[in-house]
C-alpha cells in the first residue's frame, strides 16, 4: 500500500513540512545538524520548529511502551447520547492516565486511550463509573496486543516525499537505535520516570535543563534517555494537530480473520495516511487512524487500498468529530496546547463528573 498526503492541503509550507518529516525520523536531531542537511540556516529551522510548537501545529514527545513495563493500553469506545459526549470527554480528559479523548460519529461516540497498570482504579473507570453515567449507552474496551505503526521504532511516514533519499539517510544517521519492547519487561526506577514525564511534555527539552532537574549531569542524564529508546522501554513520537493543516481523521475498525491478521496490519503500517495501527481484543481485532484531504481520499483508500488485502470480513469507519486530549494535553480549538505540569496524578479527578 502507498499514497501520498497532499502538500497542498496544508496550512503550512515546504519548509515546514520538511522540518516535520525530518523530526518523525530523528525527533532530537540538533538544529545545527538538520539545518545542515536542509540547506538552510540553524536560525531559521529553530525559529520555524519554535513557531510550529508554540501555534500548536506539533510536538515530540516521549512515551513509555507499557508492553515493556508491565502495564495496560487500552483503547475505549464509549457509545454515548450527543449531548452528554462533551461532559463524559471533559472528565475522561482530566484523568493523568488517559493520554487522548476524541468526539467521534457526530457526537455519538466518545473515544480514549487509557494507559495504566491493571489496578483497582482502572478497573472502576471502564467497570462501574463510565457504566453507570446516564449518558452512556455502551461501553467497548479493547486491550492493545501489538502495534503495527504508532510505537517504538516507527514513523508516520506524513509527506514522505518532502525529503530527497540522501537527506532521510543523513536524517536516520542522526537518529538513535530503537528496538522493539516485545519480551522485555524492565524495571524503571524514580528518575527514569522523571525523565519520562519531563520528555513527554517536551521531547526535545535539553539535556542539561534534564540534569539539572533530577539532580544529575547531562552525561548520565543522556545515557538514561538512550538506555530507555535503545531497550525499547520508551520512544520519542511527533505529534500532528491534523485539523488545523488542513487533514481529516479517521478511526478504522476491522475484523481479519486470523491468518490475515498480521499481513493486514503489517500492510496498513506501510501506508503514509496511517500514523496508527493495532491489533486489538474485542469485536473488531484491528484497528488504525486514517488521515486524508476529505472523503474522497478516504473512498479511495477503502475502495482500492483497503479492497486489495485479503482476510478482511468487516470494517467500520468512524469520522473524527473533534480532539479533547491529544498526547497528554487539552486541545484548544484545532490545536495541540502545550501540557500541564501535573506532579500529582489525578486518577480519580473524574468521578465526581461522570
Amino acid at each position: 500500500m502507498s499514497a501520498r498526503i497532499a502538500l497542498e492541503s496544508s496550512t503550512l509550507d515546504t519548509l515546514d513540512a520538511q522540518i516535520t518529516r525530518a523530526l518523525q525520523i530523528s525527533p532530537r536531531v540538533a538544529f545545527a545538524e538538520l539545518a545542515e542537511i536542509l540547506d538552510v540556516a540553524e536560525q531559521t529551522v529553530a525559529r520555524r520548529y519554535r513557531r510550529m510548537r508554540r501555534d500548536g501545529y506539533l510536538r515530540v514527545t516521549m512515551t513509555a511502551d507499557l508492553h515493556g513495563t508491565g502495564g495496560a493500553n487500552w483503547l475505549v469506545r464509549v457509545r454515548c447520547r450527543p449531548e452528554g459526549a462533551d461532559t463524559i470527554a471533559r472528565a475522561i480528559a482530566a484523568r493523568d492516565d488517559v493520554s487522548w479523548v476524541s468526539i467521534y460519529g457526530a457526537g455519538w461516540e466518545v473515544d480514549f486511550n487509557l494507559r495504566a497498570p491493571a489496578d483497582v482504579e482502572t478497573h472502576e473507570l471502564l467497570h462501574e463509573m463510565l457504566p453507570r453515567s446516564a449518558p452512556v449507552l455502551d461501553v467497548a474496551p479493547a486491550e492493545i496486543l501489538h502495534t503495527y505503526i504508532g510505537g517504538a521504532g516507527e514513523h508516520q511516514d506524513t509527506w514522505s516525499d518532502v525529503l530527497t533519499s540522501a537527506q532521510t539517510a543523513a536524517l536516520r544517521a542522526t537518529a538513535p537505535p530503537v528496538v522493539s519492547s516485545k519480551g522485555v519487561r524492565a524495571e524503571l526506577d524514580d528518575i527514569d520516570r522523571l525523565l519520562i514525564d519531563e520528555l513527554g511534555r517536551d521531547g526535545r527539552v535539553s539535556y542539561s535543563t534534564l540534569a539539572r532537574t533530577a539532580g544529575s549531569t547531562p552525561g548520565k542524564v543522556t545515557r538514561r534517555v538512550e538506555r530507555l529508546i535503545g531497550s525499547g522501554v520508551a520512544y520519542f513520537h511527533v505529534d500532528l494537530a491534523t485539523a488545523a493543516i488542513g487533514l481529516r481523521s479517521t478511526a478504522l475498525w476491522l475484523t481479519v480473520v486470523p491468518r490475515s491478521l498480521a499481513s493486514v496490519g503489517r500492510a496498513l503500517g506501510t501506508d503514509p495516511r496511517i500514523p496508527f495501527a493495532a491489533a486489538v481484543t474485542g469485536r473488531a481485532n484491528l484497528t488504525a487512524n486514517v488521515i486524508g484531504a476529505g472523503p474522497d481520499d478516504l473512498y479511495s483508500f477503502v475502495t482500492e487500498d483497503l479492497a486489495r488485502l485479503d482476510g478482511i470480513t468487516g470494517y467500520e469507519l468512524v469520522p473524527l468529530l473533534r480532539r479533547v486530549k491529544h498526547a497528554g494535553a487539552l486541545v484548544h480549538g484545532d490545536k495541540l496546547a502545550p501540557p500541564q505540569i501535573s506532579p500529582n496524578r489525578r486518577r480519580a479527578s473524574s468521578r465526581s463528573a461522570l
